[in-house]
């Protein structure tokens, strides 16, 4: 599992935050598979992770 720092989740909170009308419907995997293939996350972020961010990005 990847240590990401509070910085990068808070980045990738705000991405998600921004680009919300892709993110909507979709599941975690899927989503990560998204933002890895943007560059937007590293690839080693597990799918647990991307959960935890799309729920900080929901606040």
């Amino acid at each position: 599992m990847s240590c990401l720092t509070r910085k990068l989740q808070q980045n990738l909170a705000k991405y998600i935050k921004k680009h919300n009308q892709c993110t909507a419907n979709t599941s975690p995997a899927v989503l990560k598979n998204q933002l890895v293939s943007k560059g937007v996350c590293p690839s080693d972020v597990t799918v647990d992770q991307i959960n935890e961010i799309v729920r900080l990005a929901s606040r």
